[in-house]
């Protein structure tokens, strides 16, 4: 069978870099992978107790049938809001125009430890024939403002089958009644080289807060290093569970919307005293 040049020059270009050993996510994906063409899973952290903090967990999976995402949006449960967390005390400042991979590997601290608001990885496809898999780490970091909204910065480290840096950018949004917080970001396509093809996302997973979180502040002219707080969960839970929502764009102009319901977890003691 003749090969096909494309894929080759892609294939050395992938393979050429230095290879990179980079953590995984916190949240594994279900064993078996749905058969819906978009699926949405949502957990709170361990030993989550209304009226106290906690971690958010994120599982996203899309069929390889769908056209690239070119925008996805999380939309917390009304009465969880980010913003009131102690995630994202520093800012991170991107330029826009790193949404590209490059060949060398950059810092290995592109933004301040203390923008740092959650971590996972995600996996996607090179959509050349056939298509060529790959993986990253993930790394979500307060940034810049964008068109006045709370900016959001996504570092993309991946690992396999090379090692490659991506930037994206996203933002803070008031979501629709019935909502906390929104989390959008965009993934625009990057068709230029290295690459020269869409890259589709297959799989995400994100963590926010958590104890792998860790910051750094001054105190009596020493530095120190603390955990920040992470998602507060309100001391009511409503009665049908916390409803959470993922948007995704498409390509194609499609559009697509699932929600996944996270049940109601015990009310925290310290909290059921001030009940």
């Amino acid at each position: 069978m003749a090969r096909h040049p494309r894929r080759h020059r892609l294939v050395h270009l992938l393979t050429s870099g230095p290879a990179s050993a980079v953590a995984a996510a916190a949240l594994a994906l279900p064993a078996c992978a749905s058969a819906a063409p978009v699926s949405f899973h949502v957990g709170f952290g361990d030993g989550a107790r209304l009226g106290h903090d906690t971690s958010l967990a994120f599982a996203v999976s899309v069929s390889p049938k769908l056209t690239p995402v070119t925008e996805l949006r999380l939309l917390t449960s009304a009465g969880i809001d980010l913003t009131s967390s102690g995630l994202g005390a520093a800012s991170c400042r991107r330029p826009a125009d790193e949404i590209a991979a490059v060949m060398n590997p950059v810092a290995q601290n592109p933004c301040p430890a203390n923008s740092l608001m959650g971590t996972g990885s995600a996996q996607a496809a090179l959509l050349v024939e056939p298509a060529i898999d790959g993986a990253a780490s993930l790394e979500l970091h307060a940034g810049a403002s964008v068109d006045d909204k709370p900016g959001l910065v996504v570092i993309a480290n991946t690992y396999n089958p090379a090692r490659f840096h991506l930037t994206y950018q996203g933002y803070l949004y008031i979501p629709p009644p019935g909502f906390g917080i929104g989390v959008a970001i965009r993934i625009p396509q990057i068709p230029q080289l290295p690459f020269g093809a869409p890259i589709a996302l297959s799989h995400l997973q994100l963590v926010l807060g958590g104890p792998g979180i860790s910051y750094t502040k001054r105190s009596h002219g020493r530095v120190m290093r603390y955990h920040p707080s992470g998602v507060p969960l309100p001391r009511r839970c409503p009665k049908a569970g916390f409803r959470f929502r993922l948007i995704l764009r498409f390509a194609d102009g499609g559009r697509s919307a699932v929600d996944d319901v996270v049940r109601c977890p015990a009310l925290a003691p310290s909290a059921a005293h001030r009940h």
